[in-house]
């Protein structure tokens, strides 16, 4: 194995031997030392803090060895892989067949019909005994999947596969197979003091499996573009690179590896859609991936990208600036608004001006200059963890402070993103109650435009409080005796806002305070509803509840009048 790995490196370094040996260590580092005992500890970048990341990511030895034959101007080496590729040769390509069953946003007690795929995906571990091992791809491609099979290339064989973790904010994830990677050579991964952004212009081979085809496909590109982007997989803004060779259906999940080194350099997550943008795609970069391995390797750190939780205001106005006292040296953004349960509430406030995050100087556009690039503000806090302790440098009245914040995951007033989960849901006298979410808008069209424009804004602008930290839509009334007069016209698509009384926060409180009302000996259940600032009431009598609901639910063929994440709170009913 280790043999292999040395065979790797001195495609990749020439002859000289110290550097290859010294990237060899390094490399075998981050699959485990003993080839199997984990993914890599001493390579996983545990916390990239600014002063790491800030600093070149290869240092020029005076003296000629830096684990690089021929350094050019650049800092890379002239040696390249040469480009004679063939599938037996990179077998640690795998391709991955996957069925998948998605959740019905609208009628959320049902599914929709079974799908199957392929994508793509690389060894990046095998296990000391057997033929088990690690398999990087992307999140989409397995995602909502009931069964996974992968097969290596130039091969036959299928073997089932599992899913060991996943982070669908930036479409990374692990899968675990117990057999059938017997000889394989692991994909290469850089070592730790290595993990970098690639370059603009840096060339790089993008190999998978798109469809069309059953062979591997390897397809040559440069880096023309490296930013914080939207991933379309989940919605969130996160560090991502844009290469100009093509990235096709089935070729998702699959290495992108860098053409100097032979290591990993991304995953391949996501093309472009459409005739005015040819041959260009998307990977999720190496320092991305680090993160991600490495809180795999650390059981105790939860997986999901951290943020401040705040609306921010750029500074390019010079009376602005002035006006919140800010020196000519001063530079950064000013908080406008702090969200409720976010790592910023109690810390941050309206009108503050945070001029550092993490020893990162903010500029006044909000970018500050990350992993050797001028990045935004987002790309700092996402290469931490939840939990990690970040400090922070700002103005307060024009008094320059320091303070630490404590990162939290960010809780969407509507939740975006949602993978490998059963949409929440009750029905009550034949009215469908679920939490607004970006999958259910989608329901009207993937763009929104046709969806209600009063859910649509609350998805853009919603602001989430104390007594409003998610948003509960009367998606569907179910037409029966005990809601007659209460058509879908005229209060269908409302959100909810109270019960008896009472305001309604999210659903879990607003499915307690029906159960209350069932249960306190109330006749009627009043319902508070709208789409704008003047209310609508909607009433059912209690008495007539559970014999319409058995009515209703035979009516309308709907097996179950609530989902599992309330049956303790409605047991009995």
């Amino acid at each position: 194995h280790r043999q292999g790995l040395r065979r790797v490196v001195a495609r990749a370094s020439g002859t000289a031997a110290a550097p290859r040996r010294r990237a060899t260590a390094a490399i075998t580092r981050w699959l485990g030392s003993s080839g199997g005992d984990g993914i890599g500890a001493a390579a996983c970048t545990r916390r990239l803090s600014a002063a790491a990341v800030d600093a070149p990511a290869v240092e020029e030895d005076k003296e000629g060895d830096n684990g690089h034959d021929e350094v050019g101007e650049d800092g890379y080496g002239a040696q390249t892989i040469v480009d004679d590729f063939d599938s037996f040769e990179y077998k640690a390509v795998v391709k991955l067949l996957v069925t998948s069953l998605e959740p019905d946003w609208v009628n959320p007690w049902q599914t929709k019909t079974a799908q199957r795929s392929t994508g793509s995906g690389a060894v990046i571990r095998r296990d000391a005994e057997g033929g088990g091992g690690l398999i990087l791809t992307a999140a989409h491609v397995v995602a909502n999947s009931t069964f996974i099979q992968v097969q290596l290339a130039s091969s036959p064989d299928k073997v089932a596969a599992r899913v060991v973790s996943v982070l669908h904010e930036v479409d990374l994830a692990l899968v675990a197979v117990d057999e059938g990677l017997e000889g394989v050579e692991p994909v290469p991964l850089p070592p730790a003091a290595d993990v970098r952004l690639p370059k603009l212009r840096e060339k790089v081979y993008v190999l998978g499996f798109p469809v069309g085809g059953n062979d591997l496909s390897i397809t040559e590109g440069v880096v023309s573009r490296v930013e914080v982007q939207s991933y379309s997989h989940s919605h969130a803004r996160a560090l991502a690179v844009t290469v100009d060779a093509a990235i096709n259906s089935g070729n998702s999940g699959g290495p992108v590896l860098s053409q100097t080194t032979g290591e990993l350099v991304g995953v391949a997550f996501q093309g472009y859609a459409g005739s005015s943008v040819e041959n260009q795609g998307h990977m999720v970069p190496a320092p991305v991936i680090a993160r991600f391995l490495a809180g795999v390797e650390d059981l105790g750190r939860p997986p999901q990208l951290p943020s401040l939780g705040v609306h921010l205001q750029l500074l390019n106005s010079p009376s602005l600036r002035k006006y919140l006292s800010m020196k000519d040296t001063d530079t950064g953004v000013m908080v406008t608004h702090v969200e409720h349960g976010s790592s910023a509430e109690g810390v941050l406030a309206p009108g503050d001006v945070v001029l550092e995050v993490d020893g990162v100087k903010l500029a006044n556009d909000g970018s500050a200059i990350f992993l050797g690039q001028r990045l935004a503000m987002v790309a700092i806090l996402q290469a931490r963890f939840i939990g990690d302790v970040v400090p922070l440098r700002l103005l307060r009245g024009g008094k320059e402070m320091k303070l630490d914040v404590t990162l939290k995951a960010l809780r969407s007033l509507v939740p975006r993103g949602q993978y490998d989960v059963r949409p929440p849901f009750v029905i009550v006298g034949g009215l469908l109650f679920q939490p607004l979410s970006l999958e259910y808008l989608q329901s009207w069209g993937g763009e929104l435009k046709d969806a209600p424009t009063h859910l649509v804004e609350l998805y853009y602008d919603g602001v989430s409080g104390p007594d409003k930290r998610e948003v509960v839509v009367l998606s569907q009334v179910l037409s029966d005796e005990v809601n007659v007069g209460f058509t879908f016209d005229s209060v269908g698509l409302d959100y909810v806002r109270g019960v008896n009384g009472s305001p309604v926060a999210d659903m879990t409180a607003f499915v307690a305070a029906l159960r209350a009302g069932v249960t306190g000996g109330e006749e009627f259940i009043r319902l508070e509803v709208g789409r704008s600032n003047v209310p609508q009431t909607v009433v059912l009598e209690v008495a007539k509840l559970k014999a319409a609901d058995a009515t209703i639910a035979d009516r309308y063929q709907i097996p179950v009048r609530r989902s599992s994440h309330f049956e303790d709170i409605l047991e009995g009913l």
